[in-house]
C-alpha cells in the first residue's frame, strides 16, 4: 500500500537523480583538458516500484512507480581502441628514436661537406699524385702535403669513431634510464590496481583510478610492445616484453630489467637498443673495413718497367732483367696488401746507416696501440710523421760510386711509387675478407659512397615510418577521442536538460506539499 508522502518521495528521488547527474556533468566540463580522462555519465533507471509481485496484493491500481534512481557513474571507454592506439604508438616510439639515431650519425658523417672523410679521401689521392710529379729531396713541400693529407685522414677517421662511440654510450645509457622509467610507472599502475580493486570491491566504479592507470599504460606503450589482459571478475594483468610485470594485486609487481630488454619488439627501450646494436654498430664496422682495407686490404697495381723491387721481394711471373734480378722488365699486376704493401715495394729518402744503400719503404699506416687496423686506431707510422724522407715516393734505384765504393740509392726526380699510390684510387679492393662489409670487392671511394648512400636510404626510411606512424597513431587516437572525449556543447546542453528535470521534480514536490497543506489545514472544519 503506499505511503500517504508517496509522491513527495518520487519528487525527492528525482532531484537526487539529477543532481548526481548535474555534478557528473559539471565533473566532465572541469576535467575537458585531464590528459587520459574519459567522459563519465550517470545511468539512471526507474526505482523498484512499491507493488512488488507477491502472496497478496492490494486494491490499488497497476503498480505505482518509485521514481528514478542512480545505477551507476561509468565511464565511456573503448577497450579495443586502446590496444590498438598503444600498437601503433608503440611503433611510432620505436621509429622515432631510430630517426634520432641515424640523424645523428648523419651529422657525424657530415656528408657532403669540407671536412668529411669523402674528402679527405680525395685530397689524399691527389696529394700523391702532386708527389708523383715533385719527389725531389730538394723540395719537400709534396712530401709535406702528402704527410698532412694522411695525418688528416687518420683524424677523420679517429673522430668519426670516436663521435660513433660516443653516441654507442649515449644510446646504452639511454636504454638504462628508459628501464627506470617503464618501472616507476609498473609501480605506479600495480598501486593503482590495488586500489581500484578496494574501491570496487565494495561495489562502486573507480572511474577516475582507471583513467589514471590507463594513461599510465598509455605511456608504458611507448617504452615498450605492452599487452593488458582484464577479466569479468575484475583480473588484471600487464605484459611488458614478455614478461609479466603487474599481475591483479600481487605485491610488489616485477621490475624490468636489461636483461629482459631483449624481448622488447617495440618502443622507445627496443628502439634504442636496435639503434645501438644495429645502426651505430652497423656504422662503426663500416669504417673498420675502411680503415683496415686502405692500409691492408688487398688490390691488385700496374707496377711499371723498370722498377727495382727491395731486396728479398719476388713476384712469381714476373720478367725481371737478366742483368738486374730484381728489375721488372715490362709492366706488371701485382695484388698488395693495401696501401702498406705497396708502400713497402718503393724507396725512401733514408740510407742504410751501415750500408748506404736507399732503404725500402715501411708501413705507413699502423694501429695506435699495435693489434688489427681499425677507424679508431689508425695511424700514420712515426717513421713518416717525424721525418718526411721515410715516405717512399719511388721504385727506382740508381748505383753510386765513389772511393771505389759502390752504393745503391733512389733514383733522384723518381715519382713512380707515388704515382701507382695515386692510382689506388681507381683501383678495386678487395673487401670479402670483412664480416658486414656492402660489397666484395670496389673502389675505395665508390664503397665509401655505398656507406653514406645506405646511411641516406636509412634515415630516409626512418624519417617515412615516422610520418606514416604519425599519421595511424594520430587517427587511433582520434577514434578513441570521438568515444571518450569530453565535448563542451553535449555537456552544457546536458546541463540545461538535467537542470530543468531538476526544477521540475522540485515542482512535483512544491505541488504535492500544497495539496498536502490544504487536505490538513483546509479541510475537517465541521464542528468547530
Amino acid at each position: 500500500m503506499r505511503s500517504t508522502f508517496h509522491t513527495l518521495e518520487v519528487g525527492k528521488r528525482g532531484i537526487l537523480a539529477q543532481q548526481t547527474a548535474l555534478a557528473t556533468t559539471g565533473h566532465n566540463i572541469t576535467n575537458t583538458n585531464s590528459p587520459g580522462y574519459s567522459r563519465q555519465v550517470a545511468k539512471m533507471e526507474a526505482a523498484r516500484p512499491i507493488e512488488f509481485p507477491g502472496m497478496t496484493r492490494s486494491t490499488n491500481p497497476n503498480q505505482l512507480g518509485m521514481g528514478v534512481e542512480v545505477s551507476s557513474i561509468r565511464r565511456i571507454r573503448d577497450f579495443l581502441l586502446d590496444i590498438e592506439y598503444r600498437n601503433q604508438n608503440s611503433d611510432l616510439s620505436t621509429w622515432n628514436v631510430k630517426q634520432e639515431t641515424l640523424s645523428n650519425i648523419e651529422g657525424i658523417f657530415n656528408e657532403p661537406s669540407e671536412n668529411s672523410i669523402a674528402t679527405s679521401i680525395s685530397e689524399f689521392w691527389n696529394a700523391w699524385q702532386q708527389l708523383s710529379k715533385n719527389p725531389s729531396s730538394t723540395d719537400l713541400s709534396a712530401r709535406t702535403v702528402v704527410q698532412q693529407k694522411a695525418i688528416a685522414l687518420t683524424e677523420t677517421f679517429n673522430h668519426i669513431a670516436s663521435q660513433l662511440d660516443t653516441l654507442s654510450n649515449n644510446l646504452t645509457q639511454r636504454i638504462d634510464v628508459k628501464i627506470s622509467e617503464a618501472n616507476n610507472k609498473i609501480q605506479q599502475i600495480s598501486d593503482l590496481t590495488v586500489m581500484i580493486n578496494r574501491v570496487e570491491g565494495l561495489g562502486d566504479n573507480a572511474n577516475d583510478l582507471r583513467d589514471q592507470r590507463d594513461l599510465l599504460v598509455d605511456e608504458l606503450s611507448s617504452l615498450g610492445n605492452v599487452q593488458v589482459t582484464e577479466t569479468a571478475d575484475g583480473e588484471y594483468q600487464v605484459t611488458f616484453g614478455d614478461q609479466l610485470v603487474v599481475n591483479n594485486i600481487e605485491q610488489p609487481p616485477t621490475f624490468f630489467t636489461v636483461a629482459n630488454a631483449a624481448a622488447l619488439t617495440k618502443g622507445e627501450i627496443a628502439g634504442y637498443i636496435e639503434s645501438r646494436d644495429v645502426y651505430v654498430a652497423g656504422y662503426i664496422n663500416q669504417m673498420n673495413v675502411l680503415a683496415n682495407t686502405l692500409a691492408t686490404g688487398k688490390i691488385e697495381v700496374t707496377l711499371p718497367a723498370g722498377s727495382i723491387l727491395p731486396q728479398g721481394v719476388t713476384i712469381p711471373g714476373a720478367q725481371m732483367d737478366p742483368s738486374n734480378p730484381r728489375k721488372l722488365l715490362a709492366d706488371t699486376k701485382y695484388t698488395v696488401d693495401g696501401l702498406n704493401g705497396l708502400h713497402k715495394l718503393g724507396y725512401t729518402l733514408q740510407t742504410d746507416p751501415l750500408s748506404g744503400n736507399a732503404v725500402a719503404g715501411g708501413d705507413f699506416f699502423v694501429a695506435n696501440a699495435g693489434g688489427t687496423i681499425t677507424a679508431a686506431s689508425i695511424r700514420v707510422s712515426p717513421t713518416i710523421t717525424e721525418n718526411l724522407a721515410g715516405i717512399a715516393a719511388s721504385m727506382r734505384t740508381e748505383t753510386v760510386t765513389v772511393n771505389g765504393v759502390s752504393t745503391e740509392k733512389v733514383l733522384q726526380g723518381n715519382g713512380s711509387m707515388a704515382l701507382v699510390i695515386a692510382s689506388m684510387s681507381e683501383g678495386k679492393f678487395d673487401f670479402s675478407a670483412f664480416t658486414g662489409a656492402i660489397t666484395t670487392e670496389g673502389t675505395f671511394g665508390g664503397y665509401l659512397q655505398s656507406v653514406i648512400a645506405q646511411l641516406g636510404t636509412d634515415a630516409d626510411d626512418a624519417y617515412r615510418m615516422v610520418q606514416n606512424g604519425t599519421l595511424l597513431s594520430n587517427h587511433a587516437d582520434s577514434l578513441r577521442q570521438a568515444v571518450s572525449s569530453v565535448s563542451l556543447d553535449e555537456e552544457m546542453a546536458d546541463m540545461i536538460k538535467f537542470q530543468h528535470a531538476y526544477s521540475a521534480s522540485s515542482r512535483v514536490i512544491t505541488t504535492m506539499d500544497e495539496m498536502l497543506d490544504k487536505l490538513i489545514n483546509g479541510t475537517g472544519v465541521v464542528g468547530r
